[in-house]
């Protein structure tokens, strides 16, 4: 089955999957989430955790893993829900996995509770589809105006993503770049890490455009050309 045409900004699929979700910090989510791709016997999971995290990384990932599989699934960006209404959660019961990022951004307004308090219980109902939402609080921090969607937040598991050390953030961009083909030193990556802001969204943003301009002047990933290239 296709993934659901939706008249709102869904992410597109990109290179964030489960394949290069960097899991030694969350082995333990990571298990539990993929014992339900194919048995679904938890449908609810809530995660939570500071921005650059992993959270997007995750969800995003577990959205390519089932359209890869051709199973209906989507993702999300809750974020950006001043572009469309809480309409777009009308009959996701019928995805098998939906994915709905930075929750957050949407607690305490009214029609988005309710809308997720309605889309909560139809999947409890269905139970066929796999709910991950993520917020960088916990659920009972969150400050939710309905008292039955705070309930339904913790119907299933919980866990609080743990973030990259430096050393796991180096590890993480060198692997990226392998995945693309180029070779990026370690003095290179190090660089990066040290000028760059250290959320991975911006890190692999910078070595996207670095595989491309090295690709251009046929050049080797140097700090001098990374300065030149990123006017660091």
């Amino acid at each position: 089955m296709r993934e659901a045409q939706l008249p709102l900004p869904i992410h597109q699929l990109d290179d964030e999957t489960l394949d290069n979700f960097y899991a030694d910090n969350n082995l333990l989510l990571l298990n539990s989430l993929r014992s339900n791709f194919h048995h679904l016997h938890q449908p609810f999971f809530y995660l939570w955790g500071m921005a650059g995290s992993g959270k997007t990384h995750l969800l995003k990932g577990i959205s390519a893993y089932f359209v890869a599989q051709e199973r209906a699934a989507i993702y999300v960006p809750l974020d950006k829900f001043s572009a469309f209404s809480p309409a777009v959660l009308d009959n996701l019961e019928q995805q098998e996995a939906v994915c709905l990022d930075n929750l957050h951004a949407v607690i305490g307004k009214e029609e988005w509770e309710i809308a997720l308090f309605d889309l909560i219980n139809r999947i409890k109902e269905t139970n066929n589809t796999l709910l991950v939402m993520s917020a960088e609080q916990s659920p009972i921090t969150l400050p939710i105006r309905l008292p039955d969607l705070a309930s339904r937040l913790t119907w299933g598991e919980t866990y609080q993503l743990q973030p990259l050390t430096e050393e796991q953030k180096l590890v993480v961009l060198q692997q990226n770049a392998v995945q693309r083909g180029i070779v990026l030193p370690i003095e290179t990556a190090t660089f990066l890490l040290k000028r760059l802001d250290r959320d991975m969204a911006t890190l692999f943003g910078a070595l996207s455009q670095l595989d491309k301009a090295s690709l251009q002047a046929k050049r080797d990933l140097t700090i001098p050309f990374v300065k030149e290239i990123l006017d660091l």
